[in-house]
């Protein structure tokens, strides 16, 4: 993490007192003087970072590289795993003696569709694939029509990227699995991460490139992404899977631009962020200090770029550093509060080193602006400068009570970003949600919507079942 940032949020959670945050075991070493010691110490090890395609290759999956240019000029990188892009994996077994978890219906969860509230689980689906149809060879979505209408596209959250759905294992990765089951997988990478720091004029050294927040990725990056996948599936609509900032966009983008949501068949939110008003993770401390943090920045050298792994691992090696997770996990899980002893021990490194992607400091800060002002708004650059930008002194809301695509969003208790109180009130924002469900699990977390060993269990097989009915819908 940018040193300036973190100083400020350590300050800002020290002037607003005492910060309760979920019990941690004690450490027996405090966070500086572990990483004073960790400079201190000599590394003899140069390990080399894989990007998504190494590790979907690593996996046995054909991964396809794309690039887009969107309409201010950033090149984008798009990730794809053709159907059944690995041929030794069967999908048969996927959901064989599952339960389902959502099966128990509780007086507090329910699934709402239009303005009839129906109890969780019902609409279950219970279809376990046939490998009869599966096919011996890689299916190329525009080659095959019944395969092509299942085109999914994955868009990463805040500081994430593409890695986020194939760095937990090989049997639990959502990428994979999708791929497994028949599904064209997309998966975008927003401006500014590790594989969308390119422009046609800028370099990603220059104070310009940075100028953007998820006003510009719901503008340019993701129409850019969608219609390139469209063209290129040559399909009518697609999925969209989002999570965290994923799902931000998206509404962003079909409340702004309603045309697109012509091109969307479904769309499910894992930890859906709109509003922010009731969020937990420290970086509400922030939100007093708004207004002065970019000229703090300045002085500290970096008002610009946001987190990246560039960063950290130039200053460790996380492969050896992260092994006692104390203090990876205070610097990286400090915003979502994500436990790392809820992932599979021998992906912890994996992940460590390719999160956090990146992105600009103008992101969070649009994000700490929501939870100030209590909408879902374009970012607030000041009274004047937003008469400039919008004619009006006050930032226009992003509408998504015009939004008509089937939504299905699922929440977590222990979410420090997606409360249950800015999930009701999005739920009831949405005109067409289908189903709001809450994982059965009270330790389930932000980012374990991406890591944890029990994300399969808890949320990628309702996900299937959400998909599937999707899919026979379209049809």
């Amino acid at each position: 993490m940018s040193w300036a940032v973190l100083a400020m949020l350590t300050v800002a959670m020290a002037a607003a007192g005492t910060v309760a945050l979920p019990p941690r075991a004690p450490r027996q070493t405090s966070l500086m003087s572990g990483i004073v010691n960790m400079l201190l110490r000599s590394s003899t090890t140069n390990t080399q970072t894989e990007d998504t395609a190494d590790l979907g290759r690593a996996a046995g999956y054909l991964v396809e590289e794309h690039s887009v240019v969107t309409g201010d000029g950033y090149i984008l990188t798009i990730h794809r795993i053709p159907p059944f892009g690995n041929p030794t994996r069967s999908s048969a077994n996927i959901r064989k003696n599952r339960l389902d978890p959502y099966a128990n219906i509780t007086s507090d969860s329910v699934s709402r569709q239009g303005n009839n509230i129906k109890p969780e689980g019902w609409d279950k689906v219970d279809n376990p694939r046939n490998t009869a149809e599966i096919p011996s060879r890689h299916t190329h979505g525009k080659d095959d029509q019944e395969v092509a209408k299942k085109v999914v596209f994955l868009q990463h959250g805040l500081m994430g990227s593409s890695d986020n759905w194939n760095t937990n294992t090989k049997q639990d990765s959502l990428a994979y699995l999708l791929s497994d089951a028949g599904y064209d997988v997309w998966m975008g990478n927003f401006r500014g991460n590790i594989y969308s720091r390119r422009h046609l004029n800028l370099t990603h050294m220059e104070p310009r490139f940075w100028s953007f927040s998820y006003d510009q990725m719901a503008q340019y990056d993701l129409p850019a992404m969608l219609d390139y996948v469209l063209e290129q599936t040559r399909v009518e609509k697609l999925h969209y899977l989002g999570h965290s900032m994923g799902t931000t966009v998206f509404f962003a983008l079909m409340s702004s631009q309603p045309e697109y949501q012509g091109r969307i068949a479904s769309m499910v939110g894992l930890a859906p962020v709109a509003t922010v008003t009731s969020m937990s993770s420290p970086i509400k401390y922030l939100a007093p200090l708004v207004d002065d943090l970019h000229f703090v920045l300045r002085l500290f050298g970096n008002d610009q770029e946001l987190m990246t792994n560039r960063l950290l691992i130039s200053l460790w090696d996380p492969y050896r550093v992260c092994s006692s997770h104390a203090i990876c996990e205070n610097l990286q899980f400090l915003i979502t509060g994500f436990d790392p002893s809820r992932a599979d021990e021998e992906m912890v490194p994996v992940i460590l080193s390719h999160n956090p992607a990146g992105t600009s400091t103008q992101t969070l800060f649009h994000f700490v602006q929501s939870f100030n002002s209590g909408r879902f708004q374009h970012y607030d650059w000041g009274k004047n400068k937003n008469i400039l930008h919008y004619g009006q002194a006050q930032p226009p809301e992003y509408d998504v009570t015009n939004i008509k695509i089937p939504i299905t969003m699922f929440w977590a208790n222990n979410d420090w970003l997606t409360s249950e109180k800015d999930v009701h009130r999005l739920q009831e924002m949405l005109p067409h949600t289908e189903a709001c469900y809450k994982v059965p699990n009270p330790a389930f977390s932000h980012l374990d919507f991406l890591w944890a060993t029990d994300a399969r269990s808890l949320v990628y097989e309702k996900v299937f079942d959400i998909l599937d009915a999707a899919v026979q819908k379209f049809q």
